[in-house]
């Protein structure tokens, strides 16, 4: 069965030198910008950035965070730099003039990427940032040659897949095409670790079957059963909230299909959405409050 979380890492930890060799940290995006919000498939205008962002400037953005890069795991310091590459992406892009004009914009495509060869002449950056974040401009034609598809193109059948979860009920067909440019399926075995307590909150998934446990540790240090996620509830909440770190362990019980939605891009489009922040909160909040009440008295006993 394949495994994968929302950063489309198999299992749990076996990408490590996958990651290691990703250095500087390379992200493509791929920016759709309209006059409708409601009309980001037939954009008016699109940017293609490659953004860099070298061990020097991960440091000091870990340091605005009061984290120790150099503690860091492989798959922090990737979401860190996601982080600190997306905020470069949108400083550049409110820099540019043509763009001023759009009051939507969407960032259809955003992911690591293996540094490019052609970048390697060195070219100046279109941009330096104060922090030494470097931007490229891309050409269409220097752009088709990292840009992967779309989410929603590369699972047709997730936008359904959303629609049909409990926790979207009567979410608005609007909102469901924004997720599903940030959702894709993913699997769990039975007895898995899913994402541990101190890990980056790359994201959140929908359970949509099978059950998964969070566990923490009670005053005597030993672990327990804080709350159990069944299918048709969501699991994650810390993607939310700086410093966006889980704040408990969750693990499989028994095989599950779900959909993971990436913590970067939902807070970009919640960003750009109020409608959609607003929607998100308000069904988070609820399975909030229920999961903190279940931590104090399983913490409390």
């Amino acid at each position: 069965m394949a495994r994968r979380n929302c950063n489309g890492k198999r299992g749990e930890g076996n990408n490590d030198g996958l990651l290691l060799i990703m250095k500087p940290y390379c992200f493509f995006a791929h920016v759709a910008f309209a006059l409708d919000a409601h009309a980001h498939a037939t954009p008016q205008a699109t940017a293609n950035l490659l953004i860099e962002i070298d061990d020097s400037t991960l440091t000091s953005g870990g340091k605005k965070k009061r984290l120790e890069v150099a503690a860091l795991k492989d798959a922090q310091k990737v979401e860190l730099a996601g982080e600190i590459a997306m905020a470069a992406a949108l400083e550049y892009l409110k820099s540019e003039h043509e763009f001023r004009q759009f009051p939507a914009q969407r960032f259809v495509n955003f992911d690591l990427t293996q540094p490019p060869t052609y970048i390697s002449i060195r070219p100046p950056a279109t941009k330096v940032l104060p922090d030494g974040s470097q931007v490229w401009r891309l050409a269409e034609c220097e752009a088709d040659k990292l840009r992967g598809e779309p989410l929603s193109v590369r699972y047709p059948e997730i936008e359904t897949r959303l629609a049909a979860h409990p926790f979207l009920k009567e979410m608005s067909p609007h909102h469901l095409e924004l997720l599903a440019l940030s959702a894709m399926p993913t699997e769990f075995e039975a007895d898995q670790i899913i994402f541990r307590e101190g890990d980056p909150a790359n994201g959140f998934y929908l359970i949509e079957t099978g059950t998964v446990v969070l566990e923490g540790k009670a005053s005597d240090g030993k672990r327990v059963v804080i709350d159990t996620v069944s299918a048709g509830e969501p699991l994650g909440w810390s993607w939310l909230f700086s410093p966006y770190l889980w704040e408990f362990d969750a693990r499989s019980t028994a095989a599950c299909t779900a959909l993971c939605l990436s913590g970067i891009m939902l807070r970009q489009h919640r960003d750009e959405d109020l409608t959609l922040s607003h929607e998100l909160f308000k069904r988070v909040s609820e399975v909030m409050v229920r999961r903190l009440q279940a931590a104090r008295t399983k913490l409390a006993g």
